[in-house]
Parts: C-alpha cells; sequence; structure tokens
C-alpha cells in the first residue's frame, strides 16, 4: 500500500508527463519519457533547460521560405502608360509632350565621320534588321519600392547596325543622339554598342505612344533612364579628342527594384 508521500510523488510526476505531452502537440518539445520522470531533479532540469533550444529550432523550421527572381516578365502597357510615364516625367525631368506619328514613316539621319551617310525611314531600315529583346527601363532617382521601373519586350533597329551600314571610320569613339526637339545626347560608341543600344518604334507590340509616349526611343541595357531620349532624328559618330562621359559613372545606375509581393506559410 502506498503511503500519502508515495501517492503525493506519483501524482507530481502524472502532472509533469501531461505537460511534456502537450509540448510535444505543439511541437514546441519533445516528450518526457518515464525514465526522465524518475530520473533525479539535476537531471529533468538538464532536460527541461533545453525546452528553449526545441523552440528556437521550431521557430527556424517554420521561418524557412525559397525565394526566386527574373527580369523576364514584362510590364504592361497600361501600367508603364499609367504609372511609369508620369513617375518618369517627375524623376527622369522629362516631358511627355512628344510628337507622334507613324514609326515607319519617321526618317534618321546617320553622319559624322562616315563614308556612306544616309537618311532613311524605319521602314527602310526594317527591311535589314530589326531585333526584339527584353530590356528594363529605370528612372536614376527611382526611390525605394518606386513604380519608376518597367521592364518591356522591345522592337527596333541595333544602333549598331546603323553606324556600320553608314561606313564609321575606324578611329570614331562618340555617338550622339539628336532629337526632333533640338536636345542631345553624347555617349561613348563603344559603350552604346556594348549596352545592346537599340532605336525602339515598338514596346510590347504596340507603338510608343500606348506606353512611353513619342514615335522612337533609345533604350540601353543597364543604363539609368535619363539616357533612353526619345524622337531622335539624327545620330552622328565622329573621333573626339575627349570621349564624353560613359552613363556607367553615372551616380544612379538603372538598378533592378525588388519587392515581395505574396507569400505563404
Amino acid at each position: 500500500m502506498m503511503n500519502d508521500k508515495s501517492r503525493l510523488a506519483l501524482t507530481a510526476t502524472g502532472a509533469a508527463g501531461i505537460a511534456s505531452a502537450l509540448l510535444l502537440a505543439s511541437g514546441m518539445a519533445a516528450a518526457a519519457t518515464a525514465d526522465e520522470a524518475t530520473a533525479p531533479a539535476a537531471g529533468r532540469a538538464a532536460a527541461s533547460a533545453t525546452a528553449p533550444e526545441a523552440a528556437a529550432r521550431h521557430a527556424v523550421d517554420a521561418s524557412r521560405a525559397s525565394f526566386a527572381w527574373d527580369q523576364s516578365t514584362v510590364t504592361p502597357n497600361w501600367y508603364i502608360r499609367s504609372a511609369f510615364a508620369p513617375a518618369g516625367a517627375t524623376l527622369c525631368s522629362a516631358t511627355s509632350a512628344f510628337a507622334t506619328t507613324d514609326p515607319m514613316d519617321w526618317q534618321v539621319t546617320v553622319s559624322g565621320d562616315v563614308s556612306d551617310g544616309y537618311t532613311a525611314t524605319f521602314e527602310e531600315m526594317a527591311k535589314d534588321q530589326t531585333v526584339t529583346q527584353t530590356m528594363s527601363c529605370t528612372c536614376g532617382g527611382n526611390p525605394s519600392d518606386g513604380r519608376a521601373n518597367v521592364t518591356a519586350e522591345v522592337t527596333g533597329i541595333p544602333v549598331g547596325y546603323m553606324v556600320s551600314r553608314a561606313g564609321a571610320d575606324s578611329d570614331v569613339n562618340t555617338i550622339t543622339f539628336v532629337c526632333d526637339d533640338g536636345s542631345e545626347v553624347s555617349m561613348p560608341l563603344a559603350y552604346v554598342i556594348g549596352r545592346h543600344g537599340v532605336l525602339t518604334f515598338d514596346v510590347n507590340g504596340e507603338g510608343l505612344s500606348e506606353s512611353m509616349g513619342g514615335t522612337n526611343q533609345l533604350w540601353l541595357a543597364g543604363t539609368a533612364g535619363n539616357y533612353f531620349v526619345r524622337n531622335v532624328t539624327g545620330i552622328e559618330v565622329t573621333h573626339e579628342d575627349e570621349v564624353p562621359a560613359s552613363p556607367s559613372d553615372d551616380v544612379h545606375p538603372n538598378s533592378p527594384n525588388v519587392g515581395l509581393t505574396s507569400a505563404t506559410a
């Protein structure tokens, strides 16, 4: 027959077993075994000390997730027109008042240190060579989680083809794009060719008037959007003693803007 002290000890042991079982059910600690229930007090204290470690391991397991990204998903034109273009007008100090005509009728003159300068329409050049490639455009002043960042499938005439067709001299090192409003931008020729420069007339299967605005636009890989000049009417390739600064030296590179759009526990 058990005395009162024995019954009290068993009652305490049973309570400890129930508590351990509850902890196991919640995933917070391992269940106490019968041997642990009868172990010395020091042993039970050591076992209890592992409970926080088990809880920490559980928390780590619960927070594990996978993360993936790509730059192949294009931004729809309705978003470019309604969100990106207005943001770009502010961040890139641009204007939305661009002339819009049939891009195939638009003429571009290629001149400078060349042997066979020419003036041709996009339609004429497109018969020789066009490219379609996925590219991104980000305004240099785009803040974290800003809207001035898009990826699009652009179609146009490669700048390299346009320069080569004009028979550029072997020592040319500078290219200048002249726009219909009289503005100009000069860059190292090697930079523009190396960044897959293309004079686009189509964005996501539609004319620029449906997205960026204007009739044509220069796109460059990994370059801040303020270099993406529009409505280019002339291209001059020359040899300069001092080559213009490279856009890669700009303090505002074309950096992808990453954000978390969804999560699953």
